[in-house]
């Protein structure tokens, strides 16, 4: 990768919309997204390899096309180091509208997907907007064997064997890679995972498209990378300071959410990780040392390059802040700092052992 001058200044995304048969019109009446009405529009991925930067002398450039140009300073020391295996952006952040249940899936973690020369899927989902009743299915109610759950597929049984769990906006849930889960209808959400887009479909719910045509399933290559044991589970924020949560964490991505009433200056060490800001209530502008503010709207992300040590936010909004993190000083030792028991700490990683690892490396 070539390194060359970046300004320290923040970027605004243009993210790229996709068609999905669950989707709806959420994006576009709830987050002001630019999506079509004729067309059920299911995810905006705002950090796309394939999404463009839409301000600045950079406006037009993909993000593959950043990272190839300016590599760590860009990424940062932690994001070059992700990156360098596949040449791309290492997080990919959605916003999703399920106004009909996804399919039941699950997704290999890296070291399976390494031989598709991809990486796998762990991710997080914030809870944005939900009707009554609303729900996720994040596992199995009990663990099954391959060759039951290969019956239960073929026998459109699956469904009675499926961990729901209720959500409200706010919730967050974190989704280890080896989990069979599905966003349920009703659900305006955003993600953040892995640069990856491996998905197995076990069932879809018997849908079929308007040839009558079924979309795929891939029933061996889900039991083969599923962990029938593990769920989704919902994680309890916890406070850095009265503004500032920590709403997930592990070893790929830590994710912050930032209620913003007033003017706040961060500062973080330089050239370790880019950060992603996604506006998703409100407007606010973010503005470094470098280059004009920027403003940010509902629905909007920019990227905040590694070579940008600090930040100022002010308005009147709610950012999520998505960034790849050293676990024990960015999250373990200052959660310690501010009061909090391990226990609390450990379950931000949901049921990985990122936190976990990272904790004996830190002095009590």
């Amino acid at each position: 990768m070539k390194t060359k001058t970046l300004p320290a200044a923040p970027l605004l995304l243009q993210p790229l919309l996709v068609e999905r048969p669950w989707g709806n019109q959420r994006l576009a009446r709830l987050l002001g997204k630019p999506a079509p009405l004729d067309r059920p529009i299911g995810e905006s991925w705002e950090t796309a390899n394939e999404a463009r930067i839409a301000s600045g002398p950079l406006a037009g450039r993909t993000l593959r096309e950043l990272v190839e140009s300016f590599g760590e300073t860009i990424l940062g020391r932690r994001g070059l180091a992700v990156s360098v295996p596949f040449g791309d952006f290492p997080l990919l952040i959605k916003f999703i509208d399920a106004n009909d249940v996804l399919s039941v899936q699950v997704h290999p973690d890296d070291d399976q997907a390494r031989p598709l020369g991809q990486r796998g899927k762990t991710e997080a989902w914030h809870i944005l907007a939900a009707e009554p009743n609303a729900e996720l299915i994040v596992g199995l109610r009990e663990p099954l064997t391959s060759a039951t759950l290969r019956d239960l597929v073929a026998q459109r049984k699956l469904a009675n064997h499926l961990q729901r769990l209720p959500v409200r906006a706010g919730d967050t849930v974190f989704v280890p890679a080896g989990t069979l889960h599905a966003i349920g209808a009703g659900i305006l959400l955003y993600e953040i995972q892995e640069q990856s887009d491996i998905t197995y479909r076990l069932y879809d719910w018997d849908r079929v498209d308007a040839a009558g045509h079924p979309r795929p399933l891939h029933i061996e290559e889900g039991l083969a990378v599923l962990r029938p044991e593990r769920r989704a589970q919902h994680i309890q924020p916890l406070a850095l300071e009265p503004w500032r949560m920590i709403l997930a964490a592990c070893r790929y991505f830590l994710l912050e959410r930032w209620d913003v009433h007033t003017r706040h200056r961060l500062s973080f060490v330089p050239d370790e990780t880019f950060r992603l800001a996604s506006c998703i209530s409100g407007a606010l502008t973010i503005a470094t040392d470098e280059g004009p503010p920027l403003p940010l709207s509902l629905g909007q992300t920019a990227l905040i390059p590694a070579n940008s040590p600090q930040i100022t936010v002010e308005g009147s909004g709610t950012l999520l802040v998505a960034s790849i993190p050293d676990l024990q000083r960015d999250v373990i030792a200052p959660l310690r700092a501010a009061g909090y028991a391990d226990p609390s700490i450990l379950q931000l990683g949901g049921e990985t052992e990122d936190l976990a690892t990272a904790r004996t490396l830190v002095h009590p």
